[in-house]
């Protein structure tokens, strides 16, 4: 019994040792387990707009990171970079709050760790105003008087004090010199490209024609720029401010910015950082490269399209801490560039627009001179730019007694003038299948209607303010019954994948898919969109938010000519995986028609919109499906 009890006494401890060591055990597994998993070293950051903060990746380090992906609910408040595999930057970009989503793969694990950082950008809080008494003369302290720097030498950020007062306080006064140029160049590789720059009494003229899509000033091809000499002595502190006058008159205007950067002026071969050459910027983030943005405020202007007949004044005080990092200055030269983010192709009509009045000002008895002694030297291609009009319909299928819209429209519009003339006709002169009435208010818009079944021709013809002609005609089919347009497949089975290679620039790969033969037989005007089908993968996995690809439509046989619009790929379903391939529908503001220019030719042409380090781009379509106007029969009239 006693031999019994104690047997029956040791098998109780041993099991309450067990369970007391896996007690002890189990919450050391746990905190193990979450020692190991990735996390961020802020769960929430507060960004002055225009300033940034990077954020870490605690727990892994960047050899155990297999994928690292970074996304924002809202660019517009704050955008995010990777920073290496271990952290990332997040820059303010206007006052409002944000997310931004961080995803890291860690080798061995197939699904990645899903961080979430709360952002909240706010502006610069404004320098206190003094609350003395008007006309009470305020009572500086006496400070030590520094030597400032030479053109060229970094200037340190001093350390703030009770007496120093903070540089955007400084505001022009009355004795401020003025220095006003006149010569005004034009610089980036994309220059020769150019439709129109003119320089007249001080005021430059631009015009990017919108068949130039790889010239762009939105990618550094295209600026303006002029040299301002300072005198022996001068220093970055004595430049204060560039004003100037900027108008909008046409094309891609909306939500655009004017920076003021700095260079010098050496030969590119000697100095990749010298101006004129193409200027490396960053679209995504507003920052260049091989230039140094000085404006205090990150840009001067920010416009949303055209100005209209007044040009916009504006000023951008020059911060003198960005201007002293400016190196390699010559002969007291520094090359100064209001450069204007504009995109030629995103709109109907040609980017244009003039920038003048340009003044420099500088210090009270330091008066710096223009660097250039003429302006740039012209370049007009507008003689040679001809009408490109179309019909637009609104349906080039009808049945018979029913009455469709037509609308002429005129591409180069800026270059060639507005429609003088419009002659619209049917047929040979005469028709039994079709009638036009053409808009008695309105001479680009006319009304066809259905006579009786049949297929005729429609012709417009137009004389612009230029005295430019230009003859478009296409088809409509008239039908006894009420049409029914199907939708239209075209399946791609050879030529339909585009590679871009790992460590391709932004925006500089591009591949091209043509489905013009596909569709030689078709009227567009009978079809709203186009549905695309099939798949993306960056680095042999599915794309992802933040690997952005960008898709064009072009319409002639130059793939870099006739840009259209332009899709972000990661806010479509292209990039998903489903059976069949991703889908992506490809909207139009009005006809597809319209949005090919009345062309029979459509290509693909896509870009990266984003950093390729880890691996190639990689598109397949499958399949192209134009989506008809199915609501557009109607009944025939009585």
């Amino acid at each position: 019994m006693k031999r019994n009890f104690k047997r029956t006494l040791a098998k109780v401890m041993a099991v309450a040792l067990t369970v007391a060591l896996a007690g002890t055990a189990a919450p050391e597994a746990d905190a193990a387990k979450k020692a190991k998993a990735p996390k961020l070293s802020a769960k929430s950051v507060t960004i002055v707009k225009g300033k940034s903060k990077k954020v870490t990746i605690k727990n892994v380090k960047a050899k155990q990171v297999k994928k690292l992906a970074v996304s924002t609910s809202n660019k517009k408040i704050a955008t995010v970079k990777k920073k290496g595999k271990t952290a990332v930057n997040v820059t303010g970009k206007k006052a409002g709050n944000a997310k931004v989503t961080v995803k890291v793969t860690v080798k061995g694990k197939k699904k990645a760790t899903k961080l979430v950082l709360k952002v909240k950008v706010k502006n610069a809080t404004p320098p206190k105003t003094s609350s003395a008494p008007l006309n009470t003369p305020a009572v500086t302290p006496a400070v030590p008087t520094a030597t400032p720097p030479a053109l060229g030498t970094p200037v340190p950020t001093p350390t703030a004090t009770a007496t120093q007062k903070p540089r955007k306080t400084r505001t022009p006064e009355p004795n401020w010199e003025v220095m006003n140029v006149k010569n005004i160049q034009v610089g980036g590789e994309g220059a020769e490209e150019l439709t129109l720059f003119d320089v007249k009494d001080g005021t430059a003229h631009l015009i990017y024609n919108k068949d130039n899509p790889d010239k762009l000033a939105c990618y550094g091809h295209v600026y303006t720029y002029f040299d301002v000499v300072l005198p022996e002595g001068a220093t970055v502190r004595d430049l204060h401010s560039v004003k100037f006058a900027f108008q909008g008159i046409a094309g891609d205007l909306g939500h655009k910015k004017i920076h003021l950067i700095a260079a010098n002026t050496k030969a590119q071969e000697t100095d990749p950082d010298a101006l004129p050459n193409e200027i490396d910027y960053k679209s995504d983030d507003g920052t260049f490269v091989n230039a140094t943005d000085v404006s205090d405020s990150g840009y001067a202007y920010s416009f949303d399209g055209p100005t209209g007949d007044t040009p916009v004044e504006d000023e951008i005080l020059i911060d003198p801490d960005k201007l002293g990092l400016v190196g390699g200055i010559e002969n007291n030269t520094i090359r100064f560039c209001l450069y204007i983010n504009l995109d030629g192709t995103q709109g109907t009509e040609n980017s244009e627009y003039k920038l003048g009045n340009i003044r420099v000002l500088t210090s009270e008895n330091v008066t710096v001179t223009e660097g250039q002694q003429k302006p740039g030297d012209t370049i007009d291609k507008t003689a040679s730019v001809q009408p490109n009009i179309l019909a637009e319909l609104d349906r080039a299928t009808i049945q018979t007694g029913q009455e469709i819209n037509a609308s002429a429209i005129v591409r180069n519009a800026s270059i060639v003038g507005a429609v003088k003339e419009a002659r619209w006709s049917v047929g040979t002169g005469t028709s039994d299948i079709l009638s036009i009435t053409p808009n008695t208010e309105d001479k680009t818009k006319a009304t066809i209607k259905a006579l009786k079944a049949g297929v005729e021709t429609v012709s417009l013809e137009i004389v612009t303010e230029k005295d430019k002609t230009a003859v478009f005609t296409t088809h409509v089919t008239v039908t006894d019954t009420k049409p029914v347009i199907e939708d239209k497949v075209l399946t791609l089975t050879a030529d339909n994948k585009v590679t871009i290679p790992k460590d391709t620039p932004i925006n500089k790969g591009s591949g091209k898919i043509d489905i013009s033969e596909l569709i030689k037989d078709v009227n567009l005007a009978d079809y709203e969109n186009i549905t695309l089908f099939g798949s993306v993968t960056y680095n042999g996995e599915a794309l992802e938010a933040g690997q952005t690809l960008t898709l064009q439509l072009v319409n002639s046989d130059n793939s870099s000519t006739g840009l259209v619009t332009v899709f972000d790929i990661t806010s479509s379903g292209l990039a998903a995986t489903e059976e069949g391939g991703g889908k992506s529908i490809i909207s139009a503001t009005s006809s597809l028609q319209t949005v090919v220019s009345g062309s029979t030719m459509l290509k693909l042409l896509f870009q990266n919109a984003a950093e390729l380090t880890e691996g190639d781009l990689e598109v397949t379509i499958d399949k192209v499906v134009l989506n008809a106007k199915k609501d557009a029969a109607e009944e025939p009239a009585e």
